[in-house]
């Protein structure tokens, strides 16, 4: 009987022994000391060592690098007080080779205080789960820089902001426009770039039309600028509402285009009208002059009328020729251009405007700045005349009390361009009448001209492909611009 029982203990702890081999965990039994005991075939291959090379050695010692990487952190209460542990670290070395593993580790104490037994394995599946959310996390990364360099590269402002209108990113665009860098504007109210608060506060709330809504935007030093306004909300799947999408189409140069247009279409039918007039007046101005011309001659010199008559021909003449250069101007004839140096030009200008007005230009300051240097340019050097005569004019008109004219010439080599400024310290032109300073017939004046001075010079300036810009304040001064381009072989 006692043999019967030892042969069945025996089968049974075969049997038992075979069943450790074959389960496809790694096994390690430790005594109460924390040597290893036993190993089975699956601790073997996963850690690639030998049962003989570790069996009656502390585990501790064996597997160091684990405790180095802070993976057995738990196995010291285990053997303190048998407190059972489980871990699991990605990206760890295992001890007999290097090759980054997805670990797990579990300890637990034996019955009987007959030691411990660790339980180990490693995780093919957890590894490709690691790689695969890693690769989501590029892509997403890669997803989220692209979507960011394309709307950067929008020639469109875009904000986004939440639904309570705080600012949350803002595009390169953007940032260029208004002079922000993007962090210095995250957290602050949409409003403050905006002119019109509450009606742009009813734009967010309600829908639009397509088109967008027009509004003056703010820049960081306070300059407005025109922008188109389009806002929609972006929500999820769902419905559930994310962000405010803002976009800001910058319209200052179409408004420019659109103001450019307005006059040059102006321009276009006052040239007409003016080109009538001229022509109808021309004939009768040469009656006159020619009329004159006998009258001057046939009158003695001791006449008392002669002087009369001297002056109705010089006047008659100076009709005549403005009647002459206008007409000219309109039909802008190349054949009268010529090389002409614009510093000699302004200095007649200068002289002949002093003597025009010569109660008011006794008052003023004339501060003449020229660079020396300037190349010439192909022009008609009697149109530019008239045309600087004309806005040196007005500056002086603009001082009756005195003040400052101030007539500058420079060169701008990497523009390609001369820069003439005729500025003064009068009255200034009113925000209101800027923009119609160059139309024909307009003046603010009561008392004298009629309007055309400025348009003339405006319409010389476009026949010899000049460019004139005015910028004024009212109380304070007007500027006046004129850039001419010029070619390099004319220095």
């Amino acid at each position: 009987m006692s043999q019967y029982s030892d042969d069945k203990i025996s089968k049974k702890l075969e049997l038992l022994e075979d069943i450790l081999e074959s389960i496809p965990t790694g096994i390690i039994v430790l005594d109460s000391e924390g040597k290893i005991e036993k190993i089975n075939r699956w601790q073997e291959k996963i850690s690639k060592v030998k049962r003989d090379e570790v069996i009656g050695r502390y585990f501790h010692d064996k597997w160091q690098r684990l405790f180095e990487q802070g993976f057995m952190d738990g196995y010291w209460d285990l053997l303190k007080d048998g407190t059972p542990f489980e871990s699991t670290v990605h990206e760890v070395y295992p001890q007999f080779y290097d090759q980054k593993i997805t670990a797990i580790s579990r300890g637990v104490k034996i019955p009987s205080d007959q030691g411990f037994v660790l339980l180990h394995d490693v995780s093919e599946e957890m590894k490709r789960d690691k790689r695969g959310i890693a690769d989501l996390q590029d892509q997403l990364s890669e997803a989220n820089n692209f979507l960011r360099n394309l709307i950067d590269s929008s020639p469109n402002i875009v904000i986004t902001t939440g639904s309570d209108g705080t600012i949350r990113s803002l595009n390169h665009t953007g940032q260029l426009v208004f002079g922000y860098e993007e962090e210095k504007l995250l957290g602050d109210h949409i409003s403050k770039l905006i002119e019109n608060e509450k009606e742009f506060q009813t734009l967010l709330q309600y829908p639009q039309n397509e088109s967008g809504v027009e509004f003056n935007c703010i820049k960081r030093d306070g300059q407005l600028f025109p922008g188109r306004i389009q806002t929609r909300d972006v929500v999820t799947k769902t419905g559930k509402f994310q962000a405010k999408l803002i976009l800001i189409n910058d319209l200052t140069w179409e408004k420019r285009m659109e103001e450019k247009l307005a006059i040059t279409q102006k321009l276009a039918i006052y040239s007409e009208l003016m080109a009538g007039i001229a022509h109808q007046l021309n004939n009768p101005l040469v009656g006159v002059v020619s009329f004159a011309a006998l009258l001057l001659e046939k009158t003695d010199s001791d006449d008392s009328n002669k002087e009369m008559v001297k002056t109705i021909f010089e006047a008659a003449q100076k009709c005549q020729l403005m009647v002459s250069s206008l007409m000219k101007s309109i039909h802008q004839p190349e054949s009268v251009f010529q090389s002409v140096n614009l510093n000699d030009i302004l200095v007649n200008a200068i002289d002949v405007s002093k003597d025009e007005v010569a109660e008011l230009s006794s008052k003023l300051e004339i501060k003449i700045q020229l660079e020396l240097d300037i190349p010439t340019i192909h022009a008609e050097s009697f149109q530019l005349l008239e045309a600087f005569r004309n806005i040196i004019v007005n500056a002086m008109q603009a001082m009756p009390n005195g003040g400052c004219l101030n007539v500058q010439s420079s060169k701008k080599e990497a523009a390609g361009i001369i820069l003439i400024t005729i500025s003064d310290t009068g009255e200034g032109i009113s925000q209101s009448n800027l923009a119609r300073i160059f139309d024909p017939f307009f003046s603010t004046k009561t008392s004298k001209g009629y309007g055309l001075g400025l348009s003339f010079a405006f319409q010389v300036m476009k026949s010899h492909s000049a460019r004139i810009q005015v910028e004024s304040e009212l109380n304070k001064g007007s500027a006046f611009t004129m850039e001419f381009p010029y070619e390099e072989d004319n220095h």
